[in-house]
């Protein structure tokens, strides 16, 4: 190739660079300018928690100018409405978008609750990372009860163990609930048999798991495992447990 057709070359790609700039500077300044004639607001919730409505939205959105009839794309402040949604304590994520046809677009996630957590008379919930958020007014999730945690890395750990008995045979439908006391040691409730297993600390879980399992068998075989008021795993080689009297 000669050098006159590498300029050629050279001022052809960048004729088409400049522009594929120039349209795209002025499709976005021609979307900034269209009007609004509406919005739509899609709340995607975790299966069976539908703790968020659109009417929990609605004075935000109305701070920000909803329903943004005829009004420019520019004339809203879609980062502050962003942020904004995202301090709703039941909000996970948020993203706001305007379409060609001039429709805005409110996407919101809610938060997804993985327990319930007793602190004194406050009830809320805990997600996956630990940290809590209050109960909604509009429908409640049948979860697990955490009480005794203090901090977001006790709550964890007691996820953590939820987590497994939700996986182990020993413990069809996993633990109603988990209680720490301030030694760190848990006590577990099983959601199949209404008894209490003294677990100790978090540590060990299949060794302690196992216990539990070989116990259950050998009460069902006697035909007592009704009379099962609670059983202590913590001891190595063997199981304590007692009767309802």
């Amino acid at each position: 190739m000669t050098w006159f057709k590498r300029i050629v070359v050279v001022l052809t790609w960048a004729m088409v660079l400049v522009g594929g700039i120039f349209a795209l500077l002025s499709s976005q300044s021609l979307r900034e300018s269209r009007p609004i004639l509406g919005y739509q607001l899609h709340i995607h919730t975790p299966e069976n928690q539908h703790f968020l409505i659109k009417e929990d939205l609605e004075n935000l959105l109305r701070e920000a100018g909803a329903p943004w009839d005829s009004v420019t794309r520019a004339e809203i402040n879609i980062p502050l409405l962003e942020e904004n949604l995202r301090k709703h304590p039941l909000v996970l994520g948020a993203e706001v978008f305007s379409t060609w046809e001039g429709v805005l677009h409110v996407e919101i996630v809610q938060k997804e609750a993985k327990a319930r957590m007793a602190n004194g008379l406050d009830m809320m919930y805990v997600d996956e990372s630990g940290g809590t958020f209050p109960l909604s007014a509009h429908a409640t999730a049948r979860l697990p009860l955490l009480t005794g945690l203090e901090d977001s890395l006790q709550r964890v750990e007691a996820l953590q163990m939820l987590s497994h008995a939700t996986t182990h045979p020993a413990f069809p439908g996993g633990w109603s609930a988990l209680d720490r006391d301030d030694r760190g040691r848990y006590t577990a409730y099983p959601d199949w048999h209404p008894h209490a297993i003294r677990w100790g600390a978090a540590s060990r879980f299949d060794e302690k798991a196992h216990k539990a399992h070989s116990l259950y068998a050998q009460l069902l075989q006697a035909k007592s495992l009704d009379s099962l008021r609670w059983m202590d795993v913590r001891f190595a080689g063997q199981v304590v447990y007692e009767f309802i009297d």
